[in-house]
């Protein structure tokens, strides 16, 4: 952990730990991707030389994603930074790029937004001047019109830069559409989706073997015959 006070920004990852992401999101044998997705992101932030802090669920404080998620903020301001970068560990095709050009805008007074496509946000970059703890923690957190949301509280408040769509991991589902955006990814992340789409796949056998093997059998009862109007 960096914690420089002569940088007048910082980036705040907040994200949870692998058991936990396994646990909540639903993914199968996940927990060391969720470990390697934290590294990755970490590395990142790392290279831009900016302070940073991790905050996972032992240090997150309240009962909701938004009261945990406004605390994590307050606490990072208080460190005596003017700004913030907010970043997840859930998006892996983010850059050191989108990085360094956020913490540009910031500089430049602007408010940074990076979409999520499914909504949400992947990045938020805030200055404290324009944080509202109390409006901030009552947004559509983990909602679909977050987004949308977000961008107009802020453009209220000034200019409002916005970075690429991106596509966030929350589901099995997920993993297949990030392989097939054919953005760059790290060779270790890229195993690591392409043995859980393996292993989905795999699991999913048996059941479809049994099922098409259930209609085949001459004494399956096939109950009543459906009616078409």
């Amino acid at each position: 952990m960096k914690s420089s006070p002569k940088n007048t920004v910082a980036i705040l990852v907040f994200a949870n730990s692998s058991l936990l992401d396994e646990s909540r999101k639903g993914i199968p044998h996940s927990r060391q991707l969720f470990d390697e997705l934290t590294d990755d992101v970490l590395k990142k932030v790392e290279k831009t030389g900016l302070p940073f802090y991790l905050c996972d669920e032992r240090q997150q404080i309240g009962s909701d994603f938004g009261t945990r998620f406004t605390a994590a903020i307050q606490t990072t301001f208080a460190k005596g930074f003017d700004s913030i970068i907010t970043v997840g560990n859930d998006t892996p095709h983010l850059t050191v790029e989108m990085l360094l050009q956020s913490h540009k805008n910031l500089m430049e007074g602007k408010t940074v937004i990076g979409p999520s496509s499914d909504g949400g946000v992947y990045l938020l970059g805030i200055h404290k001047n324009k944080f509202d703890a109390q409006l901030f923690r009552v947004m559509p957190w983990q909602q679909e019109t977050l987004f949308d949301t977000l961008g107009l509280h802020f453009l209220r408040k000034g200019i409002l830069h916005q970075l690429p769509k991106l596509n966030d991991l929350d589901s099995t589902k997920d993993i297949q559409i990030i392989l097939d955006t054919k953005q760059r990814l790290s060779v270790a992340l890229t195993g690591l989706l392409l043995r859980l789409v393996r292993k989905s796949r795999a699991e999913r056998t048996p059941y479809l073997v049994q099922t098409i093997s259930g209609f085949q059998n001459p004494n399956f009862n096939k109950g009543s015959p459906l009616h078409f109007q």
